[in-house]
């Protein structure tokens, strides 16, 4: 990424799917619980935090909070998934949330932690208020293509799942948007590793 176009592309377009999150929230407000419970709350959430960090990340300015702040919200939210995930086995959700279940999202957190983590990060970077935008250069790259490979396959599964005529009534209920949005997660996160494995 060393040309600064692609860089604001990728950037508006997590930030686009932060902003549909936080629009599903906002709705949710007004839906009846039982149709709208915590996991899909938590699930946007979720997106809304991994679309700013990965819009950080691709920025050429870099964004808001120092790493260890970012380290510190995906290690809270890739451990939450976990538990999550663990503690729903067997349950299914009502419909109207994201594609993928807790154990998916514990695995985008942990690939947020592992850029954040293993990435060329000098001192000074560390410590600054605001973290600057990611160059190459991963610590263990086998785990970098590992989750490469592991998105790829996921938003292939996901675009290959999804009827693509059928629409919903209302963001809440917008099966094409939601697979749309999260198979650009899905690939943006392969794409970050893979540009930052260069």
């Amino acid at each position: 990424m060393n040309d600064a176009t692609p860089r604001w592309a990728v950037t508006v377009a997590f930030l686009g799917v932060a902003v549909y999150c936080v629009v599903r929230l906002v709705a949710a407000n007004r839906a009846v619980p039982a149709r709208y419970p915590g996991c899909h709350r938590a699930v946007d959430t979720a997106h809304v935090l991994m679309a700013v960090g990965m819009a950080a990340m691709a920025s050429p300015v870099g964004g808001p909070l120092p790493v260890a702040g970012w380290q510190a919200i995906f290690l809270l939210m890739t451990g939450w998934f976990v538990g999550s995930w663990w503690l729903e086995r067997g349950v299914v959700a009502p419909p109207g949330g994201w594609h993928g279940g807790g154990l998916h999202h514990a695995a985008a957190g942990a690939a947020m932690l592992y850029m954040l983590s293993a990435g060329s990060h000098s001192m000074e970077h560390l410590s600054a208020p605001w973290m600057p935008g990611h160059v190459p250069g991963l610590a263990w790259p086998v785990v970098g293509w590992a989750f490469v490979a592991y998105f790829v396959v996921v938003a292939g599964v996901l675009v290959a799942r999804t009827d693509w005529r059928t629409g919903g009534a209302s963001v809440l209920l917008a099966p094409r948007l939601t697979a749309a949005c999260q198979a650009w997660m899905a690939l943006g996160n392969g794409y970050l590793l893979l540009v930052m494995l260069g």
